[in-house]
């Protein structure tokens, strides 16, 4: 069976309807709607041409006979395509050892038994899915094309279906004298309680350039995991991608969650610094009805004398008039009392900062929280990684490609469609025999017949010997 020559025939019917329109005059933006609709209309064809070709292919072959026994012939099967849908028929198969059933040419191309999308629009839904809701994104996606419009539970499951694929360290670990791990968590709803996901992420340092941005950031999240079991996947990362000997420091920021300081037991010879952000958000909640004691307990602070803090404080609670106020204050002496080596470290490396707030905004509430919504827990820990894995600056596409089942084409079908293309190449067919006997050629002069006549070289055309 010949795969190009019926493509071939193809490429010709929809020639007339690419150039004909320019024969008279016309509007270009009208023009360019319906030349994607037939560019459309010939990727569906071709996809369609190799997966029936492929088929046969898998018919024919010697190995395939051994193994698998045909159950049913031309069984129908239509996936969505970024050209619109793909309908084919392939053969139905039952292996003879295991008894297992399959239609090969659909585990050859990767398509799952049920999936109604091709692996390319599968990884695009799944990346606009994580800017947009799910209806919006199923919007998004058939804009263009509203036979592309699939169920917003559909964009769901491939959502929760996502995985990311680890990437083999490098060859040779960075070398570098200081490393900075800043994490912090969003508040999110899980069904009808709160939860929590969790973001570290580990760099280099900040430079402007001409923005200020984190030197080889890494982010890494979770909703599900145990802190021990985050934690030592930060460290399998810093393990595999820097020489731990020669880093001097590792400073690490957070706003003194449990979860947080759990770090200090995985990252070697770590300093943890409390967020600023956050204790400066506790200071001021604490003071609200005393601004005057504020400025004190700052002073405090900067000298390392907790004394002083803890007395301001004092003061802040005799000034609290109702219960509300003093628990305020209260939790405010709790959280710089069990803080206060973050705060002492602060101090001394006061030129360490953290964006850690900034981050959890922009990649986890953007999506997960900044509007009322609620998540599956699965959901919740597939978005937010789907979030850091686009933040790592990773394909999501790559990422589905490497994590489905999809078989190589097997190399009897290679072989044959360069082959063909070769022939093609040198005019034996294409320019003969396709172009010199289609019908557009036919009649008298025309447009489209110049412009298809103009891919000729002379002796194709003119019969002129080459």
């Amino acid at each position: 069976m010949e795969i190009i020559r019926p493509l071939a025939a193809i490429f010709l019917s929809l020639a007339e309807k690419i150039f004909s329109p320019v024969a008279d005059g016309f509007n270009f933006q009208e023009y360019l709607i319906d030349l994607k609709k037939v560019l459309d209309e010939l990727g569906a064809e071709a996809a369609k041409t190799i997966l029936e070709n492929l088929d046969q292919e898998l018919r024919e072959s010697k190995a395939r006979k051994q193994e698998w026994i045909i159950v049913k012939n031309n069984a129908p099967k239509e996936i969505l395509t970024p050209f619109g849908p793909v309908s084919y028929e392939r053969t139905y198969y039952r292996h003879k050892e295991s008894g297992t059933y399959s239609h090969l040419v659909d585990e050859k191309a990767g398509i799952t038994p049920h999936s109604r999308l091709s692996l390319g629009m599968k990884a695009e839904l799944t990346a606009v899915c994580s800017d947009l809701s799910y209806e919006r994104a199923t919007d998004q996606l058939s804009l263009h094309n509203p036979a592309l419009k699939v169920s917003k539970q559909t964009a769901s499951n491939y959502v929760r279906a996502f995985q990311a694929t680890p990437k083999p360290p490098p060859k040779e670990k960075r070398h570098v004298e200081r490393l900075y791990v800043e994490a912090d968590e969003d508040h999110v709803k899980l069904g009808s309680r709160r939860g929590q996901v969790r973001l570290v992420y580990v760099h280099e340092g900040v430079v402007q350039d001409p923005r200020p941005h984190l030197v080889n950031a890494r982010y890494f999240t979770t909703v599900r995991k145990s802190p021990e079991e985050f934690w030592t996947e930060v460290l399998d990362y810093l393990d595999s991608h820097y020489d731990l000997e020669s880093v001097n420091e590792i400073f690490l920021s957070g706003d003194g969650a449990p979860w947080i300081q759990a770090s200090k037991e995985y990252i070697p010879n770590s300093i943890f610094l409390l967020d600023k952000f956050h204790l400066s958000k506790s200071i001021v909640t604490a003071t609200a009805h005393a601004k005057e004691l504020k400025k004190e307990i700052y002073k405090g602070i900067g000298l390392l004398d907790k004394e002083h803090v803890m007395r301001r404080l004092a003061e802040a609670l005799e000034l609290a008039k109702t219960e509300p106020r003093q628990k305020r204050v209260l939790a405010t002496v709790k959280y710089i009392g069990n803080n206060w080596d973050g705060i002492k470290n602060g101090v001394i490396h006061s030129h360490v900062g953290c964006s850690a707030e900034g981050h959890v905004s922009h990649i986890l509430s953007a999506r997960l929280s900044s509007r009322p919504m609620a998540w599956s827990l699965l959901g919740a820990e597939r978005m937010a990684l789907i979030r850091a894995t686009r933040a790592n600056g990773e394909s999501i596409q790559e990422h589905i490609q490497a994590a489905s089942s999809q078989a190589p084409v097997i190399i009897e079908l290679k072989t044959r469609i360069k082959k063909e293309l070769k022939h093609l190449k040198k005019g034996l067919r294409f320019g003969k025999e396709y172009l010199n006997n289609a019908p557009v050629y036919s009649g008298g002069h025309n447009l489209t017949r110049a412009a298809l006549k103009g891919l000729l070289p002379p002796s194709r055309v003119w019969g002129v010997p080459g």
